[in-house]
This record gives structure tokens, sequence and C-alpha cells, in this order.
């Protein structure tokens, strides 16, 4: 791979996407306008910042890292997150925005009339958010070193740029930079993938044995980024911030797509490197290995450069994310002027950096993080945006709490069937309690 092509491209687009915040920044007065862009996203901005927000370091080298292990089982890895994609666009995305508020959390208050609820589910979501983060910080620390670039000064570089045209900018920024940047990858994976296909050397035809892949991790696959969509604030942004209910939905479906078809080219480098027998050593891509044994090295670089884009794009929409959480869901933040948003906002990603120095692999703790918000919040959720009824505080309240019990208990009891259904079961359970309770207490007023 060329160093320098790919250290020069990827920060001649960073500068871009910088300049980009800088000017969206100008005539901002409002929390509306920093963290849902006014509410006037139109189709195309809106796809590119979902697909932008939904391919990151995860779906790219994780797709190409599992499409090595088990072959083209990995297909139902990313298509957990597209059915998430058309479940906002079926009709999830418009209940969310009908609420008429600015973060996921506060439909619980307006639902359940329970500021409590409201700062409970907004901590469990910072919670996720924030991991996620991390983990996008480990992401592109570790694929720096794969490719062979040591510099701490220019990971910091990169970083510091991404955290000074989120904060200056906001929601507008991150729309446009994921614009610039999702056109980036989109364009230089298909190119890869033609050059790897029309020019590239065959790949022998042999398969080395595949892994076999538990019932529990495709249902984790499937299930855990299909019901996170509903609950995910980055997602929630997007469908408050269109223009249009028709546009919301359109958008989502098209990402969706979108999102799949992006994710096959990594998958397709996933197989090549399990043909040529490749296999990661000392922290190395087995997508870069791959891309560099049939493109050339300029190509590699520009690849390379592209999926650090992909995960930045995704970074700078958790930053955001977290920044709305919490300048919106409690008092203390809530009346403080933009500059002191933006503070927060480079604040929380300077801390996402400094964590990622005292971890060398968060997964574990991605994915416990990520299964807490699903298996606490997403009852009381979907009942919140599908029921007519006015919501019970004592329903929401018994389901988070038999989620959460859940969410522990089968980490400590193994089972047969996946945990997180389990746990998603209990809190369907204690919400139903909750509901049983009300009846039975209203029943002597109606008398």
């Amino acid at each position: 791979m060329n160093t320098m092509v790919f250290i020069c491209t990827l920060l001649g687009l960073q500068g871009i996407c910088w300049w980009i915040g800088k000017r969206s920044s100008k005539g901002m007065e409002t929390q509306t306008d920093y963290f849902l862009g006014g509410k006037r996203v139109p189709f195309f901005p809106l796809v590119m910042t979902f697909l932008g927000g939904q391919v990151g370091g995860g779906l790219v080298l994780g797709s190409a890292q599992e499409a090595a292990r088990i072959g083209w089982w990995v297909l139902l890895y990313p298509l957990g997150q597209v059915l998430g994609m058309v479940w906002i666009a079926a009709g999830v995305g418009r209940r969310l925005a009908s609420f008429g508020v600015p973060t996921v959390a506060q439909i619980f208050e307006k639902y359940y009339g329970s500021p409590v609820l409201k700062q409970l589910a907004s901590m469990l979501s910072i919670g996720s958010l924030f991991m996620i983060l991390v983990a996008q910080v480990l992401a592109t620390k570790g694929f720096l070193l794969s490719v062979g670039v040591e510099s701490k000064a220019l990971f910091l570089l990169f970083w510091g740029l991404v955290l000074t045209y989120t904060g200056m900018g906001g929601f507008k920024a991150v729309i446009k930079t994921d614009l610039i940047q999702a056109s980036f990858f989109v364009t230089m994976f298909g190119a890869a993938f033609a050059y790897a296909w029309f020019w590239g050397p065959v790949a022998p035809l042999a398969v080395t044995n595949e892994a076999v892949v538990s019932g529990s991790k495709l249902s984790g696959w499937l299930l855990m980024p299909l019901l996170f969509a509903a609950l995910e604030q980055d997602t929630g942004q997007r469908c408050f911030a269109a223009k249009s209910e028709s546009v919301l939905r359109r958008s989502a479906f098209t990402a969706g797509g979108l999102t799949f078809l992006t994710c096959l080219v990594p998958i397709y480098f996933g197989i090549l490197a399990q043909r040529w027998g490749l296999s990661p050593e000392n922290g190395s891509s087995v997508l870069m290995g791959a891309i560099q044994l049939t493109t050339s090295p300029v190509m590699a670089a520009l690849v390379g450069a592209a999926i650090m884009a992909a995960i930045l794009a995704t970074a700078d929409s958790l930053l955001n994310a977290i920044s709305s959480n919490l300048s919106q869901d409690f008092a203390f933040l809530k009346k403080r002027s933009l500059n002191a948003t933006r503070v927060v906002s480079v604040s929380i990603g300077a801390l996402a950096i400094f964590v990622s120095f005292y971890f060398s692999n968060v997964v574990d703790l991605l994915i416990q993080a990520y299964e807490l918000s699903v298996c606490t919040l997403v009852v009381p959720l979907l009942a919140a945006l599908f029921k007519k009824s006015r919501g019970e505080f004592r329903s929401a309240a018994l389901s988070i709490a038999l989620g959460a019990f859940g969410f522990f208990l089968f980490r400590i009891i193994p089972v047969e069937f996946p945990r997180e259904v389990g746990a998603i079961a209990l809190s369907l359970i204690g919400y139903a309690i909750g509901e049983f309770l009300a009846r039975r207490r209203s029943l002597p007023e109606q008398t």
C-alpha cells in the first residue's frame, strides 16, 4: 500500500470536513438547529447520513473478518442493520417523529409522564453510544497500525479534526460531512471490487473449513441491530430531522439497500482472503490484506482511506447523538448556550480518546452495553410508539427492571436459547404485569 497516498487522501478528506463544519456553524442560533438541522433535511443528504451512521468500523472490518472465518453465512451480519432501516421506513421512524421531541429518551417522559424514566433511558443510551464511540476510536487505532501508520500524532490529528468539525457545526456538519465521506467510501469500495473482479489474480477454488456459527450468535446479529434501530439516538435524530414523512420513509429504505450493497464488498474480499488462506497476524486487517493482494498499491491506499472515512462518519454521528442526550435530557445542561453545548461535544470525544488508551479490546463490553439498552428499553418504547392509550409508569418500570434482571441472570446461568431473547421476554412479562395491575386498580373506579 502507498502510505503517502493514504495519509494525504485522508488528511485532505478530513480537511474538507473541517471546512464544512466551520461553515455549518454560521447562523446557528437554537438547539433545534444544532441537533436537528432545523428539521429540514431533504432526501439525498438524509440517505447518505443514514448510510454514514450505519456503515462503521464494525460493519466494514467485522464483515470481512467474519467472512474469512465462516464464509457466506456472514451475510446475516449486515442484514440485521438493513432490517433495522427497513423497520424505520415501514413505520417506526414516522412514529418516533410524531412525538415532536428532540431525543428518543424524551418519549418516555411524554408517554409515561415520568422524568425519571426519561433520564434512565437517556443514561442507558449514553452508555451504549459512548462505548460504541470508544470502539470506533480503537478501530481507527488498530487499523492505522495494521497499515503501517504508527504515528500517535497523526492518530490524534485525525480525531482532533473530527471533534472540531462536529463540535462547531453540530448535526448540520454531520449531515454534510456524511454526504462527503459516504460518497467517498461507496465510490472507493465499488472501484476496488471492479479492479479485483476484472484485473485481480484468480483466487483458488478450494475453501478452507468454515467455522460453525451458533444460533445464539446469528440471533444476535439479526435481532440486536433490528431492535436497536428504534432506540438509537443517532437514528432517532435523523427521523426527527427529516423534511417530511415521505422523505424519511424513502431515505431509510434506500439507505438500507445501500448499506447491504456496500457491505457486500468487504464480505467479498473476506471470502477472497479465506480462499487465499490469509489470516490476521499481529493485529493486521484481513480486509486490507485481501485488497493489497488483488489491487494496486494506490488503489489499496484509497480504499484504506475510505475505510477510515466510514469509521469516522459513524463516530461523528455518535458524538453528536451523545451530546444531544446530555444537553437536552438533563436540566443542568438544557438551557446552556450553544458554545457550552459545543464544549460538551468536544469533551465527550476527548474522553472517548482518553478511555481508548486504557483498553485493548472493548468488544465484549460493547456487546453488553448494546444488549443492555435493547433488553431494558425496547418493550416500553415499542408500547409507547404503537399503543394509543396513556402509558403506565409501573408497566415501564417493571419492564425495565425485569429486562435488566434477565440481562445479568442469563450471563450467570447458561441457557439453551439466546440470552437476549430471554431477557426481552422477561421485560415483556414485566410490562404485562404492570398492565394487569393497572387494570385491576381501575376496575373499582369503573364500578
